[in-house]
C-alpha cells in the first residue's frame, strides 16, 4: 500500500470538517424552520440552529488532542464559528436586501464566533466524550466525507424541487428574478411557498454551498495529501460541481443569458434529466474520494488474496452500472410526467422498464449484501457495507411501491399532495444512498481483496 505523508498540520482540515459539517446541519434546520413560518415549531427549530453552532464549537474543542486549557478550547470553538460565518455570507444577502449589509455581516461574525467559543468553553468544562476517536481520523478524509453529506443534502433539496414541480419557479439564471442570486430577498422567497420559489432558490443556494465546499476541498487535498491520484480526484470533483451548476442553470434558461424574457428562454427537460443524474454521479465520486482518504484506507491492513475476489468485483461493478441506468430511467420518467405533464398511458412503458430493472438491481444488491456480510473476520467494513446494501434495497423497494401507488392515484389536475413529495423525494434520496453503498462496495473490495495474479 502506498504510504501517505501529510504536508500540513491536521488543525486546518479538522476545523474545516467540523465547521462545514456544523453549517450543513444549521442549513438543514433553517430549511425546516422556514417551512413553519411564524409557528412555535419554526421558532424552536431556529433556536436549535443556534444550538447546533454551540455543539459544533464543543465538538471542535473535544477533537483537539492538545486542548488542555480553557483558552485553547475556546479558540477551537471560535474557529468553527468563524468558518460558519464565512459560509453563511451566502445567506446574508437573502436575509437583507438592504443597505445594512455591513452591520449584518459584523453581527453574523460576532454572534457565530461567540456561540462557537461558548461551545468550546463548555466542552472544556464538561467534555463531549469524543477524544478517544481522534487517533483514527484522517481529517482531510473527514472533510471529504462532510462534503459528501452536503452534496447529498443538495440532492434531497433537488428532489423536493422536482417533486413540487418547482424547477422553473425562478425563470432566470444566474440571476433570480433580476436580482443577483445572493441578494434575492428572503421575504420574496417565503412569501408564497406554493409558488415553489423557496424550494428552487434554496436549492440554488445549497448548490453554491457545495461549490464553495468543493473549492475548499480541492485546496485541502492538494495541500494535505501527496497522492497525485487524490489531488487530481479533488480537482475533477471541483470541475464536475462547476459543470453541474451550469447544467442546472441551462436547464432553466436553455441559453446563456441574464435575461428573464420568456421569448428568449427555452427551458430544457433533457438537461433537467442530465442535471439530476449527474448530481448523483458527483455524489458517488465524492463518496469514493472519502473512502480513499479515510484513515482505514491509508493505514489499514494490506489486501489479501481471496478466491472469490474477481467474481465479487464483477458483481459489485454490475450493481453500480445498473443502478446508474436505473437512475437515468427514473429521472426520465419523473421529468416527463412532471415537467411535460405527459399522460401515464404514454409513459407507462418507461415506468414498467424502471420496475423491471428494479427487480434485477434488487437481486444484485441482495447478492452483494450477503457476500459482504459473509466475508471472513478482519474485514468489518465489507460486513457493514453488505448490511447497508440489504437494508437500503429493501427500503428502496418499499418506497418505490409507495411512490408508484401515490403518483398513479393522483388525477392529472389534482394538486400535488405533500405526502407524494415526501415519498418520491425519499425514494430518490434513498437511491442515492444505495448508489453510495455500491460505490463503497466496489472501492473496498478492490482495496481489501485481490485475486490470484493481481
Amino acid at each position: 500500500m502506498q504510504a501517505v505523508m501529510q504536508t500540513r498540520s491536521d488543525s486546518i482540515p479538522r476545523a474545516l470538517a467540523v465547521g462545514f459539517g456544523t453549517t450543513t446541519l444549521m442549513w438543514l434546520c433553517s430549511y425546516a424552520a422556514i417551512l413553519q413560518p411564524g409557528s412555535l415549531a419554526g421558532d424552536l427549530i431556529f433556536l436549535l440552529t443556534l444550538l447546533v453552532l454551540v455543539i459544533g464549537g464543543g465538538v471542535a474543542a473535544s477533537l483537539d488532542k492538545g486542548c488542555t486549557g480553557a483558552g485553547r478550547a475556546t479558540r477551537r470553538g471560535i474557529e468553527v464559528g468563524f468558518i460558519s460565518a464565512v459560509i453563511n455570507l451566502l445567506l446574508v444577502g437573502s436575509l437583507l436586501g438592504s443597505g445594512m449589509a455591513t452591520l449584518w455581516c459584523l453581527g453574523l461574525f460576532a454572534s457565530s464566533m461567540v456561540l462557537g467559543g461558548l461551545g468550546g468553553r463548555l466542552a472544556w468544562m464538561g467534555g463531549f466524550g469524543l477524544k478517544t476517536t481522534v487517533d483514527t481520523v484522517n481529517w482531510p478524509g473527514a472533510f471529504t466525507a462532510v462534503c459528501s453529506g452536503l452534496t447529498f443534502l443538495m440532492l434531497v433539496s433537488g428532489g423536493i424541487v422536482t417533486g413540487f414541480e418547482a424547477g422553473l419557479a425562478v425563470p432566470d439564471w444566474p440571476n433570480s428574478y433580476g436580482h443577483n442570486m445572493l441578494l434575492y430577498p428572503l421575504s420574496e422567497m417565503v412569501e408564497n411557498l406554493e409558488s415553489g420559489i423557496f424550494y428552487e432558490h434554496a436549492h440554488r443556494l445549497t448548490g453554491m454551498f457545495v461549490g464553495l465546499a468543493s473549492m475548499t476541498l480541492c485546496v485541502v487535498l492538494w495541500a494535505c495529501d501527496r497522492r497525485m491520484s487524490v489531488r487530481l480526484g479533488g480537482t475533477l470533483i471541483l470541475l464536475m460541481v462547476i459543470g453541474q451548476g451550469v447544467l442546472g442553470g441551462l436547464r432553466v434558461t436553455g441559453v446563456l443569458t441574464f435575461s428573464d424574457d420568456p421569448d428568449i428562454l427555452s427551458p430544457s427537460t433533457a438537461l433537467g434529466v442530465v442535471h439530476g443524474v449527474f448530481g448523483q454521479v458527483v455524489f458517488g465520486g465524492l463518496v469514493y474520494l472519502a473512502a480513499v482518504t479515510s484513515w482505514t484506507w491509508m493505514h489499514g491492513p494490506a489486501s489479501k488474496e481471496s478466491p472469490g475476489a474477481r467474481a465479487g468485483r464483477i458483481l459489485a461493478l454490475w450493481l453500480l452500472l445498473l443502478l446508474l441506468m436505473q437512475l437515468v430511467i427514473g429521472a426520465v420518467y419523473r421529468h416527463l410526467a412532471m415537467d411535460l405533464a405527459i399522460e401515464g398511458s404514454r409513459t407507462g412503458h418507461i415506468l414498467m422498464g424502471h420496475i423491471a430493472l428494479a427487480a434485477i438491481v434488487m437481486l444484485l444488491a441482495i447478492i452483494n449484501g450477503i457476500r459482504g456480510m459473509s466475508t471472513p473476520a478482519g474485514k468489518p467494513i465489507l460486513h457493514r457495507i453488505g448490511l447497508a446494501l440489504l437494508i437500503l434495497v429493501v427500503l428502496q423497494v418499499l418506497l418505490g411501491i409507495a411512490a408508484t401507488i401515490i403518483v398513479l392515484g393522483r388525477g392529472p389536475d389534482d394538486p400535488i399532495p405533500a405526502i407524494e413529495v415526501v415519498v418520491t423525494s425519499a425514494h430518490q434520496a434513498n437511491g442515492g444512498l444505495l448508489l453510495a453503498a455500491s460505490v463503497l462496495m466496489v472501492a473496498w473490495q478492490c482495496r481489501l481483496e485481490k485475486s490470484q495474479g493481481d
